[in-house]
């Protein structure tokens, strides 16, 4: 197995399953949670992430105001979030 297909499994895996619980996954915090829990580079993450999302049936879009009230979030900003692409 390449380092390439090892890293995209474990996004494959990890977002996966988050979006499964909670419906979305906010890019900043899943990136930074599989770098440190697999001590991946955050850069190697977020870009494998970004090139594979698409074949993982995700769409990336900013959060509104109105997602962040909906979703019950506290944070600053307008981060991305990946979403299923129902």
């Amino acid at each position: 197995m390449s380092f390439k297909a090892y890293v995209e499994e474990i996004l494959q895996n990890e977002v996966l399953s988050v979006v499964r619980q909670q419906g979305y996954v906010l890019e900043t915090e899943i990136c930074t949670m599989i770098s440190e829990k697999y001590n991946i580079s955050l850069y190697i993450v977020r870009a494998t992430l970004g090139r594979i999302y698409s074949e993982m049936s995700l769409l990336k879009r900013r959060m509104s105001d109105d997602l962040k009230r909906f979703y019950g979030l506290d944070v600053k900003g307008y981060p991305i979030a990946y979403f299923p692409n129902k």
